[in-house]
């Protein structure tokens, strides 16, 4: 498995963490979310520009990177429409 696509999954496991930091109270773990959410989105564009780079293109590697995208896009709004 790649670098590339090991990032994309990082970016899967980081959006569980910033949605139960969001559920948490206190201002440090909305920080914690924050922060994740950075690194997250952070993964989203190293990915793609290591497999670019470094010319590790794959086939699963495509079919993750957009599922990847969606579940924290989607899962930043249904955390945010639970919470109110």
């Amino acid at each position: 498995m790649t670098l590339p696509t090991q990032l994309t999954l990082l970016r899967v496991v980081l959006t569980f963490v910033i949605i139960a930091l969001l559920f948490m109270s206190g201002v440090v773990a909305k920080i914690g979310a924050l922060i994740g959410f950075v690194l997250a989105s952070l993964t989203d564009w190293l990915d793609g520009y290591l497999a670019r780079r470094w010319d590790q293109k794959s086939s699963l590697g495509a079919l993750l990177d957009p599922i990847a995208d969606k579940v924290l896009i989607l899962g930043m709004f249904v955390s945010f429409v639970v919470l109110g």
